[in-house]
């Protein structure tokens, strides 16, 4: 089988209806569904499958969708004896990627992410998110460092979409800079919380005890860190990358550029939508990503592979 890649995204790849034809087609998908609603108490089916698409949108419930249906994939493939010889998490991605690779089980990955949820209500940080789309990074990065406040880089998802994170003012006055710069737009996100962006240090600290209180098996597939774009290959490693995600940079366009050094595709987006996708041929036009968030798309995607044995 040809050494293929396995992209997990996070929030923002949500939308309503999501992960219902897995649960009707798959047993694993309902068995992992049935599991997070217990866990957490929370109407997850009636939420992904029907809505309202604000309460889905909302930060946790948003995170914890995405989570489970790219679990409900990574098993069913898992069953296929579908492997991939690295893993591409996208922000809160790296949740289902570490369950993938085996670093932490099903529960222990939504604990994980409710534990981060608590941090960072813990520490009351304040903040928001915004996207701009038409200027270059080194632009957006400009435009930071006039604005009075906090407003950083915290996700680069394409050479030319820029996703910022701060306080709300500032990231408010970044946005109408970026307008009067000439980007092509420059709108707010739905997210709550500023992630990827040091004002979450704080809620990283308290979810870095969380996990030291958590068993981290070592990976069976390597990780690329959204970091520095490096293979995470030890417990200690994936368990340190976890520790300091809720502050760190999203370097997407630096994962996507090691995949394609390494000549690791198809590239498989695991989970809900095609965002990873759409992204990943705005970085390289070359690249072929296949989506599996349907039980008709999902088996495609072991049939193509399968074949290129």
């Amino acid at each position: 089988m040809r050494a293929c890649s396995f992209l997990f995204p996070g929030q923002g790849a949500q939308y309503v209806g999501m992960g219902r034809d897995l649960v009707e087609r798959f047993s694993e998908a309902l068995a992992l569904l049935s599991q997070a609603e217990s866990l957490l108490g929370l109407p997850l089916r009636e939420v992904m499958f029907s809505g309202p698409e604000e309460r889905l949108n909302e930060d946790f419930i948003a995170q914890v969708s995405v989570y489970t249906v790219s679990c409900m994939v990574a098993d069913i493939l898992a069953t296929k004896s579908i492997r991939a010889a690295a893993f591409a998490p996208y922000s809160s991605g790296i949740y289902a990627a570490v369950y993938a690779a085996g670093v932490v089980d099903f529960e222990t990955g939504l604990t994980l992410m409710l534990e981060a949820d608590r941090c960072i209500h813990e520490a009351n940080t304040s903040g928001g998110m915004g996207v701009v789309l038409g200027l270059s990074l080194a632009e957006v990065e400009q435009l930071c460092d006039r604005v009075p406040g906090v407003v950083e880089v915290s996700i680069v998802n394409t050479n030319h979409q820029i996703i910022v994170s701060g306080e709300r003012p500032a990231v408010d006055e970044l946005l109408q800079r970026a307008v009067d710069s000439k980007a092509l737009t420059a709108d707010w996100l739905p997210a709550v919380a500023p992630y990827h962006c040091s004002l979450l240090a704080a809620a990283d600290k308290c979810l870095a005890n969380r996990i030291a209180e958590n068993t981290i098996n070592e990976p069976h597939t390597a990780i690329i860190s959204y970091i520095d774009h490096k293979p995470l290959e030890s417990a200690v490693e994936v368990a340190e990358l976890l520790a300091v995600q809720l502050r760190s940079q999203v370097g997407w366009v630096g994962v996507v550029e090691e995949l394609v050094r390494q000549n690791l595709a198809p590239m498989i987006e695991i989970g809900p939508g095609q965002m990873l996708g759409r992204s990943v041929r705005w970085i390289h036009r070359q690249a072929r990503v296949q989506c599996t968030e349907t039980a008709a798309s999902l088996e495609d995607v072991v049939k193509s592979l399968k074949n290129a044995q």
